[in-house]
This record gives structure tokens, C-alpha cells and sequence, in this order.
């Protein structure tokens, strides 16, 4: 039995399974997944937000859990 979703595709398949909880059909939330992940731009800002995590630093996306969350331990005197 093989795991779910697969290794090599992981991003289309956990972006169809929460596309699907809002669309008809799974056939319509995987080839939108395929739309997304295939884009330039959505590529170019997921490494944009990867490079910046990975430096420390806020990515600036203020919907960013991470980053709203480092920033609250922050302001509440926590480290960092």
C-alpha cells in the first residue's frame, strides 16, 4: 500500500484536497491544483516565502501563521 499523497507530487494532491471541500468534484479541485502549482508566479512566491523563512527573516505575507505567531512571541517578550 503506497502512502498518501504521493512524495512526488505532494503539493497538487494536499492543494486538490482542500480545493475539493469547496468544489463539486475532485476531477474539477485536482486540475485547478494543477493550474496553481504549474504557475510561475505561484512558484516564484512559495520560494520567495521559503528562502525567507529559511534566513529567519518574516516573509512579509500577513497572512503567514508563522510569522504572525513569531512576531506575537515577539511582542509578548519571548525569545527572539
Amino acid at each position: 500500500m503506497s502512502a498518501y499523497p504521493p512524495a512526488d507530487d505532494r503539493l497538487r494532491h494536499l492543494i486538490a484536497q482542500e480545493l475539493n471541500l469547496s468544489v463539486d468534484t475532485w476531477k474539477f479541485a485536482f486540475w485547478l491544483a494543477t493550474n496553481i502549482v504549474n504557475n510561475p508566479e505561484v512558484r516564484k512566491e512559495l520560494q520567495r516565502v521559503e528562502a525567507a523563512h529559511a534566513a529567519g527573516d518574516p516573509c512579509g505575507d500577513r497572512n503567514c501563521r508563522p510569522c504572525w505567531d513569531a512576531r506575537l512571541t515577539t511582542a509578548n517578550g519571548g525569545a527572539a
